[in-house]
């Protein structure tokens, strides 16, 4: 029974870290495939282009198209002239500058750098290992496996609407390329439908479409390819959780303690073995004693045989008996090492265990620190809501100042008199300014809202030159007091 890897792999900016691309080479592929980068403006969309159909070998041989033309930029462009027109139209509507309307929403987020123009998502199945030993037919039934998947991920994700996607089998491992836009309706501020990828491709919402894309791929996978009856790999969060060297708060004090403790174990295994060649001299040294001559010796008025050694027999024994003597002083240090390894193990388990709490708080501060990011996206959003109603409000009533300021002064007497009279008790009863009343009955030569707004700006000016001479004034005076 095969047990499979799957990778399902959104682009991102990121990617384009050297760390990232170096990562990229090892992966289940055995090429750069899941190095793709965030598609953020036309340039690294024609990137993609280029290499999902192979522009620049001029090859398609063992690419199989399952969505949209063989241009991707082209698929693209046409998607957005169809999904955002009528969100561009309506709100060029509302617009009343021509330099706030969006001729050409594609552009418009071409410029964009907080923005991706579209994204691209790599799904592969299996690794180097499992595929080697596959035929060409074998892997060309993996196409109608990730036909199959794309349609489970459009299913899953409605959002993501998909323009491109392509197997690929000239690889190590085949795969499947999509290129799509992340389409988020109901938007406050700007177009009431924007491409908006933090929005579709949540942390938590990815993380789920992966654990339900995997299940869906493997289980397509045996319903092409019954034989194999395969299973998926156990998921793994990036890379291994070890215990990195920088946070393990003893470490160095460890590894020094192990050092010490092999270099003891290794001088201990040296002495037991010299031991042990002496075990063999101790018997040959005893088969070669010759028996004494006299009878042996008494005991206890028993006359006992014996066995007469030379000078360097005695010796000999006497180093042998030193060696049998230190056994137990080395198996002591053995003690010793195992319940120092048995320390240092707890210590290593107590330290993974901290790493895994401090792994734990951390993640918690990355979904906390998500919500924030979201909520903050949502308070600019009304901001800028805010600050573009107020705008059309500041609109609205230098165009009304300018209607005053228009018939208060018309040719007509009988107008102007009327008019003087309006603005007069608006005045009073602070429905405008007194700038605005004094602009209203001293008017520019040529009366338009434009020069409206300078002779009110100009107001302000010898306003706040007055305030700053009379606090001056009032300062120098002060200090003379």
């Amino acid at each position: 029974m095969a047990e499979l890897p799957y990778s399902f792999h959104l682009g991102s900016n990121k990617n384009r870290k050297a760390s990232a691309r170096s990562n990229a080479r090892n992966n289940v592929s055995g090429s750069s495939s899941l190095a793709n980068n965030g598609i953020q403006n036309y340039q690294q969309l024609s990137k993609v282009n280029n290499h999902d159909f192979r522009k620049y070998e001029n090859d398609n041989e063992y690419i199989y198209q399952l969505k949209g033309t063989n241009d991707i930029v082209y698929d693209v462009k046409e998607f957005y002239k169809t999904e955002f027109e009528e969100a561009r139209l309506e709100y060029n509507n509302k617009q009343s500058r021509p330099s706030r309307r969006i001729d050409d929403y594609f552009e418009y987020v071409n410029k964009d750098e907080k923005r991706d123009l579209a994204c691209e998502i790599i799904i592969e199945l299996g690794n180097k290992d499992y595929w080697d030993s596959k035929d060409f037919e074998f892997k060309r039934e993996m196409v109608s496996v990730y036909e199959e998947h794309l349609h489970d991920l459009e299913r899953l994700v409605p959002e993501f609407k998909i323009t491109n996607a392509v197997v690929h089998l000239d690889e190590t491992s085949p795969h499947m390329h999509i290129v799509g836009v992340p389409v988020k309706d109901g938007c406050k501020t700007g177009l009431s439908k924007q491409v908006n990828k933090s929005s579709v491709f949540t942390k938590e919402r990815l993380e789920h479409i992966q654990n339900v894309m995997r299940e869906k791929c493997i289980d397509t996978f045996n319903k092409y390819f019954e034989k194999e009856n395969a299973t998926l790999k156990t998921k793994e969060r990036g890379r291994n959780k070890d215990i990195h060297v920088k946070d393990m708060v003893n470490y160095q004090e460890l590894k020094k303690e192990l050092e010490i403790n092999k270099r003891s174990i290794d001088k201990n295994n040296d002495k037991i073995k010299s031991i042990n060649n002496s075990s063999k001299e101790l018997k040959d040294l005893l088969s070669g004693l010759e028996e004494s001559r006299l009878g042996g010796y008494k005991l206890n008025n028993s006359r006992l045989g014996g066995y007469k050694l030379n000078n360097k027999q005695k010796e000999r024994l006497q180093d042998l008996i030193k060696d049998v003597e230190s056994i137990t002083d080395y198996f002591d240090n053995y003690k010793n090492i195992i319940n120092n390894i048995s320390s240092i193990n707890d210590n290593l388990k107590y330290q993974k265990d901290r790493n895994n709490k401090v792994e734990n708080d951390n993640n918690k501060l990355i979904k906390e620190n998500q919500k924030l990011k979201m909520k903050n996206t949502e308070l600019k959003e009304d901001r800028d809501f805010v600050h573009a109603v107020m705008d059309k409000r500041l609109d609205e009533r230098k165009d009304f100042i300018t209607y005053l300021c228009k018939n208060a002064n018309s040719k007509d007497p009988t107008t102007s008199r009327f008019f003087k009279q309006v603005v007069n008790d608006m005045n009073s009863k602070n429905l405008i300014t007194d700038k605005e009343h004094r602009v209203i009955l001293n008017p520019p030569r040529t009366i338009n809202k434009s020069e409206i707004n300078k002779a009110l700006s100009s107001i302000n000016r010898e306003m706040d030159e007055a305030a700053e001479e009379f606090y001056k004034t009032n300062k120098k005076d002060d200090y003379y007091l």
